[in-house]
């Protein structure tokens, strides 16, 4: 019998030997399995990290690039090579090597500017991080952005802080003055009438309060944007805001607002103006009717207001004519009362007028002539601490542009206004009708280039159909 239990014994002893290896080999295996997913979820991690600092670099780059390009826009004489590019014909490129990243990891990223001094200018930015263990494989980031010519008056009224419409049959709505609606030029520029009415009269402040464009009662054939609040709630029961293709359906919120036109997401630069200096002699006060400039030559003039008022006196500008108007902010710098006076702008001419005094132009207001916006502007040199002041009024039509980002900007009557307004806050009342015109949307020149398409090239075809440019 002991040796049965001697035997039994030994034989259990043995099992559980059996068993604890066992145990141990799972448990080393677990652990080694674990060990090695840390250090897999550690790379994982660490790659991670250091491909945003990838991106992060090429869009550095991307940002170095545009901004070169929208100082040149500023100014002609920019010098390209003082900032490191190298120039090749109409392209730029650089190169920045030698970044320091964090745990002995390096970078560089390089940029291409294809057509720099063009209208239609591309940019393919590259980086590469390159890891500080030795059989770790470089992170690469490729980005390529198509740039696009903008215009300030990219919209139709745009304001700082508030558009509020006040009256029963206030409108907005748009035409294009220089091209039909398939994008031809036209044969002659065209005034505004309802037969080339268009549903982009576009509405937008860039303000988050809830009364950043209130609609009321008015009528808009286009677009409403804020940078928050939705404007939807701002519309009453007579007031829309609709297009040619809007096709009211159960999930409007209000069946004379299409939610297409709506956007809370607008953005818009208010960039001051200065007052441009002048070795010209100020000609003192205009105020009385008379003919200014001469016939297809560009020139400015300085004067210290112009006051007119009483039947028919029309101060007249001939030529391309630059206006600068001395009066103080707070001051009147244009004030035109009664029956037929006014400012008129004569056929084949243009006017810019540079103030940062008040403008009333009630009476006959603004006659434009060549019925073209692009040839009458009004540019608002006040600072924010002393806001400027425009109105415009009367039962005549104010066809042109107001630039003017620190002005509260009134329309009213049973006026109409052809052009683009951008101040600090716009107000139309009355029967007050604003016309669009869309031909002031196309780039100008002078007003700094945007991002209209941004893509990451991620595939190897999309990346050797660049590569020859960020390979140096």
């Amino acid at each position: 019998m002991t040796s049965c239990r001697s035997q039994l014994s030994h034989s259990q002893r043995g099992s559980v030997l059996i068993v604890a290896l066992i145990l141990c080999a799972i448990i080393g295996i677990s652990l080694a399995s674990y060990i090695r997913m840390a250090r897999t979820a550690m790379t994982l991690s660490n790659r991670a990290l250091y491909n945003n600092a990838a991106m992060n670099l090429a869009e550095q780059g991307l940002e170095e690039a545009i901004y070169s390009v929208n100082k040149m826009v500023e100014d002609p004489s920019y010098a390209w090579s003082g900032a490191g590019w190298t120039l090749s014909g109409g392209n730029a490129q650089q190169k920045w090597t030698g970044v320091a990243l964090s745990q002995n990891s390096t970078a560089q990223y390089r940029v291409y500017i294809s057509g720099y001094n063009s209208s239609n200018p591309w940019i393919v930015a590259r980086s590469t991080v390159q890891l500080a263990a030795a059989d770790a494989a470089p992170i690469e980031k490729w980005i390529r952005v198509t740039l696009r010519g903008s215009s300030r008056y990219a919209n139709g009224l745009v304001a700082r802080k508030s558009v509020w419409f006040k009256g029963n049959n206030v409108s907005v709505d748009s035409f294009n003055s220089t091209r039909n609606n398939d994008g031809t030029l036209r044969g002659a520029p065209v005034a505004y009438s309802a037969g080339v009415r268009r549903d982009r009269g576009s509405v937008g402040s860039i303000s988050v309060s809830t009364d950043a464009v209130l609609v009321k009662q008015a009528d808009v054939w286009g677009y409403v944007s804020t940078a928050s609040y939705d404007p939807t709630n701002t519309v009453g029961n007579n007031g829309s805001i609709l297009g040619a293709d809007s096709v009211p359906d159960s999930s409007w919120d209000k069946s004379t607002v299409d939610p297409a036109r709506i956007s809370t997401t607008f953005s818009a630069s208010f960039e001051p103006e200065t007052q441009p200096g002048s070795s010209v002699p100020t000609i003192g006060s205009i105020d009385a009717a008379g003919t200014y400039g001469t016939a297809g030559v560009a020139r400015t003039i300085v004067c210290s207001d112009i006051s007119v008022s009483g039947k028919n006196n029309l101060v007249k500008f001939q030529g391309d004519v630059t206006l600068i108007i001395t009066a103080a902010a707070g001051s009147d710098a244009i004030s035109i009362s009664g029956n037929g006076s006014g400012i008129e702008v004569l056929a084949n001419s243009s006017l810019k007028i540079y103030t940062a005094g008040d403008i009333d132009l009630t009476g006959q207001g603004i006659v434009n002539a060549t019925s073209q916006a692009k040839n009458f502007e009004i540019i608002g040199t006040s600072t924010s601490s002393v806001p400027q002041d425009i109105k415009i009024a009367g039962g005549g039509s104010f066809v042109g542009k107001v630039y003017a980002p620190n002005a509260g900007v009134t329309v009213h009557g049973d006026g109409a206004m052809s052009g683009s307004i951008v101040a600090n806050d716009i107000t139309l009342t009355g029967n007050a009708a604003f016309h669009y015109d869309e031909a002031l949307g196309e780039p100008d020149g002078a007003t700094p280039f945007r991002i209209s398409k941004w893509e990451e090239l991620t595939t190897a075809t999309a990346r050797d159909a660049v590569a020859s440019h960020v390979s140096f």
